[in-house]
Formats: C-alpha cells, structure tokens, sequence
C-alpha cells in the first residue's frame, strides 16, 4: 500500500541522509494515510478559502456555518441575499468575492475528479490560478487532500516550515532541500505537520 511505501521511503532516506532526528520521529509516528476529501470540488476549495489566515478553530467555525448555506444555495448568480448570509456567516467582504468566483465557476462546476487526476501538475496549476484567491498554496493543498497526490510538497505552508526549524537550520528550508523526498513529499508533509502536533491534518 502506498503509505506504507511512503513511510519506509522516507525513514530509509531520512537515515541515509543522516537526519537522525527526523529518522526518529518518522519511525515513532508509523505510517500515515492522506485523508482525501469527499467533497464536491468548488466545497472543497471554498473550505480552502475560508481557512486561510485563520486559525484552525475560526476557520471550522466559519466553515460550518458556510457549507450549510452552500448546500441551501439555489441561486445562479451572485446577489446581495447570499452574500449577507456569507456575512451573517463570518466571512469578510474579501473571502465572499473570492467565494462568489469559485460556486459559480461553471468550469469548477463541471469539472471531475478525474479530469482533475488526469492533469499534470503544470495543467493543474494553470487551470486553478486563474480564479481569484486561489494561489499556488490553495493549489498545492487542493493537490494534496483532494486528489491525493502523493508528491507535492509547499515551500509556503508556514506550518512546514516551522516544523522544518524543529529538525534543521533556516537556510536549508528551499524547495532543493525536500527534492530528496520524490515521489513522496506529500508523506513528508504529513510528518513534518506531526511534528506541529497537527494529528488530524486534511483539508
């Protein structure tokens, strides 16, 4: 299974490389599984849009509220009436645009998970960065949890690159850096978030 390959990949390299403590912490935390989301894909990065600068807590919050109106939406284009329940919500003036560009994005709309697993990285990216407040984080995470690429790891996470600090020095948190972790960086993303004590990552 995938995860189990991931998981002997990234001790064996880890020892190879003579990062002990990041050897360490792998074999004690044992194999971890992307949790991939079930939602429909526009839910899945509208959670995306909401959760960003936010902490985890606001976020959920927010995003429980929101994903209740989005599943009573019945309208084709945006309009004040969604857009104060958005408010009434949580959501700043800001993320209600965002979010108005993504739940009526007939592409986002028709689009399949399929579709999605069959384009490569740079078709994936293209496709997405297109759409107002959707950046190369929101893409990468989307590649993550949604169609589980088990390859992509985010030079811009904060959390990585705080749990980075934990293991090593500034200066070697670079994209090069975590080339050594092909085809299984996503796995890496998953234990250096452990570090954080984030047990329950998905998105």
């Amino acid at each position: 299974m995938e995860y189990k390959l991931a998981h002997k990949f990234l001790y064996d390299k880890a020892v190879e490389k003579g990062f002990t403590e990041l050897a360490k912490h792998i074999e004690k935390v044992g194999p971890l599984k992307i949790t991939v989301s079930k939602m429909d894909f526009v839910s899945h990065l509208s959670k995306i849009i909401i959760g960003q600068q936010l902490s985890v807590q606001s976020a959920a919050a927010i995003w429980k509220r929101t994903e209740k109106i989005l599943k009573e939406n019945k309208y084709k284009m945006e309009n004040i009436k969604l857009n104060k329940k958005f408010k009434d919500a949580g959501l700043s003036r800001q993320k209600i645009e965002y979010l108005n560009g993504i739940i009526f994005n007939k592409d986002l709309l028709n689009i399949s998970k399929n579709e999605l697993k069959r384009m490569n990285p740079s078709e994936y990216f293209d496709f997405l960065i297109q759409i107002k407040g959707i950046g190369p984080w929101s893409i990468e995470m989307s590649r993550i949890f949604y169609i589980g690429d088990p390859d992509v790891f985010s030079i811009l996470d904060l959390g990585l690159k705080n749990a980075h600090l934990k293991m090593f020095k500034i200066d070697s948190y670079n994209e090069s850096f975590y080339e050594n972790f092909r085809p299984f960086r996503s796995y890496m993303c998953l234990f250096l978030w452990r570090i954080l004590e984030d047990d329950n990552v998905t998105i």
